[in-house]
């Protein structure tokens, strides 16, 4: 239903609610806050939420508005006067209501029929009078391989309109396809067979909300589809190379449609565009095998110019698991050969070679050649190399795996930045360590965004058992998204600031969202882990972490340091009940979340519960909230756009969320919301995988 502009004032803002009953996540104050991003959901498919005043108040209408996102839902409704069980309305869908003026102190809206989970996000009350109301009205029609949209416009003075799109009606996971659309038309092209729904929003000067009826339509493509249904096939068919499309020939039709279906970042890091160029001056980059240069050289080629550069890996060339591995690079250096017992080039650019030439086991090869031999500060031929600015690295459609160490985006030297990067994206990309040395003298970092870099995308990567970090944060950078990436046995996931001194780290600013952080049972209770997984431990910047979910972290989640800001909302941990340190709710509620005296921390919406060892929920949630100091509201300083896709996308957290992110997280993971590929949000949920391990 449209929302409407108001006249008068709303009565419920600064009075008090109540409720039946509210699912994980919600709360009733969030119907009377006047924010439409924060909502009330029952526990069930009905339920009651109320507003109540301290004396009597005359109210003759009610505007009930519902989240982006779960338009629809609510069905058959009774509007009461809690004083005297007087029924004032009854009706369906979300509306405003209008009866004769009643004084009373409390009223509530009972929900007695929904076509899936219900949520108000505000349950407004007027004095007296129907506030001016407006509405849109669409339909559309198949042409081919288009939707040809048109719609009307009733009563309202439209600012703005957008068109959403989904593959199913629920028009929660509906995904933005256009902004600042024009008249009351639009086409939507080059579709492949299926079934499309479509809805227009739109804004008044006021900033008041009003969305259309859903519209569908059924396409019928006899194979083409044009230039989207090229890149499809070019992204997603294994046995079409990068350079084998007969649609898109060009290097910047390839690039633009590598990002295209790849989406964009969504908070902090929303400028990211990497290596994609709209004026035209993308590159196409395409690491293959061949006798001219190694992988790694290529790579590191390709990183070293601020040139905009979208690097992707031959699918053929690397259909096959192979291990890319940057320290390599140093392996003619003297000093390294050195310090690996003089090693030959062809033992040092092959581990499990120099192990069985060095008579040192396979259970103890990585260890004794990444952690000894080579943890030695003097080698920086093989430190890290700087990515600069205007990069993508896209591991998909490859089988390559980044061993041991990855990429520095920017440089610094004692706490100043020496290089400054912007604009890149690391994506479907494949990291793994060798295990963890305390500060290992060559500080291999998966990947480490410094030196006052930002407009950074670290985005749907794999993270495995990483010798340093997963995503560290230092000196300064700044605007960087983290999200729908899986982090497995990483001890040390991310530092935010690396000195209690450096003032510079004041402009930090992250948004980690939609990630999947993993423990494995049989490392929850190694001492080693107590410590290590903080994620993150943060110095004087600022981090806005939501819709993460956590198994096997059991203390100590955040470490937060002189004056650092975080606001934690809409987490979920999961802990086996059968562990080996006999944890229970009681102490995951006093040490998940308690090293935050140096600085300010807002804990809403996130949950512990005990699982099964398939990282199912088992019982009662175990509720998280806390806070201290004052955390300032980082989702309002987010572009419009970000605010749009988090706000009809979020999720509280429960079993849904888990299903998402065991679904979306990591490398191979199925297009999230910010993907206008993806499936949405119930195709997603029902094709998730059974367990996070």
């Amino acid at each position: 239903m449209p929302a409407h502009a108001q006249s008068g004032s709303n009565l419920s803002l600064g009075a008090g609610s109540d409720g039946s009953s509210k699912a994980s996540g919600t709360s009733y104050g969030n119907v009377l806050d006047g924010n439409m991003g924060t909502w009330w959901s029952p526990g069930g498919s009905t339920g009651r939420v109320s507003v109540k005043w301290g004396s009597a108040t005359t109210v003759a209408t009610v505007v009930i508005r519902e989240p982006a996102g779960y338009e629809g839902r609510i069905g058959s409704w009774n509007l009461v006067n809690h004083n005297t069980g007087e029924v004032l309305a009854t009706g369906s869908g979300a509306k405003t209501i209008n009866f004769a003026p009643v004084s009373l102190t409390k009223i509530n809206f009972e929900i007695t029929g929904s076509s899936a989970t219900p949520a108000v996000a505000e349950f407004e009350t007027y004095a007296a009078g129907a506030p001016p109301s407006g509405s849109i009205s669409l339909s559309a029609a198949a042409s081919g391989t288009s939707a040809n949209l048109s719609w009307t416009v009733d009563g309202i003075a439209v600012a703005g309109q957008e068109v959403f799109r989904d593959t199913d009606p629920d028009p929660a996971g509906r995904v933005r396809i256009a902004n600042g659309v024009a008249g009351t038309s639009y086409t939507d092209s080059g579709l492949t067979s299926g079934t499309y729904y479509y809805w227009i929003k739109a804004t008044d000067g006021g900033g008041s909300i009003y969305n259309s009826n859903a519209a569908s339509v059924a396409i019928q493509s006899s194979g083409g589809g044009g230039a989207l249904q090229a890149c499809r096939t070019l992204v997603n068919d294994p046995n079409v190379n990068w350079r084998e499309s007969a649609e898109l020939t060009t290097d910047q039709q390839i690039v633009s449609c590598l990002a295209d279906s790849l989406g964009g970042p969504v908070g902090f890091g929303y400028k990211a565009t990497g290596g994609y160029d709209p004026d035209g001056g993308s590159q196409l980059v395409v690491i293959t095998k061949n006798d001219h240069a190694s992988p790694e050289q290529q790579i590191l080629d390709a990183i070293g110019s601020p040139d905009y550069k979208w690097i992707v890996f031959d699918k053929q060339d690397f259909a096959a698991p192979t291990d890319i591995a940057m320290y390599r690079l140093g392996c003619s250096n003297s000093a390294v050969l050195a310090a690996l017992d003089n090693a030959t080039v062809a033992e040092c650019m092959d581990h499990r070679l120099w192990c069985a030439n060095h008579g040192v086991s396979s259970g103890a090869c990585e260890d004794t050649f990444f952690n000894d031999r080579l943890n030695n500060s003097s080698l920086g031929a093989i430190k890290i190399p700087m990515i600069d600015s205007n990069t993508t690295i896209d591991g998909r459609g490859s089988n390559a795996t980044f061993l041991f160490s990855g990429f520095a985006l920017g440089g610094d030297s004692s706490g100043t930045p020496t290089h400054t990067t912007r604009n890149v994206i690391i994506t479907n990309n494949r990291f793994v360590g060798v295990g963890h040395v305390e500060d290992h003298n060559l500080d291999p970092d998966m990947t480490r965004s410094t030196g006052a870099s930002h407009d950074i995308w670290i985005h749907q990567n794999t993270f495995e058992n990483t010798g340093d970090s997963a995503y560290d944060i230092k000196v300064g950078a700044h605007s960087i998204t983290v999200s729908f990436n899986k982090l497995l046995n990483v001890k040390r996931a991310s530092l935010h600031g690396s000195s209690d001194s450096r003032t510079i780290n004041e402009q930090i600013t992250t948004t980690v969202h939609n990630n999947l952080y993993v423990t494995t049972d049989e490392h929850y209770g190694e001492s080693a882990y107590n410590g290590l997984r903080r994620v993150p431990l943060l110095r004087r910047g600022q981090s806005h972490m939501f819709n993460n979910v956590f198994y096997g972290y059991r203390k100590d989640l955040l470490s937060i340091r002189v004056g650092g800001r975080i606001a934690f909302e809409d987490n979920m941990f999961l802990n086996n009940i059968d562990n080996s340190k006999g944890d229970d709710m009681a102490y995951w509620l006093a040490n998940m979340i308690r090293d935050y005296s140096g600085g300010s921390l807002r804990v809403t919406g996130s949950y512990v519960w005990g699982a099964n060892a398939a990282c199912q929920a088992q019982g009662t949630a175990g509720d998280l909230a806390i806070a201290f100091g004052a955390t300032p509201d980082m989702f309002a300083s987010y572009d419009a756009l970000s605010k749009d896709l988090i706000t009809a996308n979020r999720l509280p957290a429960g079993l849904d969320l888990a299903r998402y992110a065991f679904a979306t997280a990591g490398k191979g993971g199925m297009a999230p919301y910010v993907s206008p590929e993806t499936a949405g949000l119930t195709a997603i949920i029902a094709a998730a995988p059974a367990s996070c391990q």
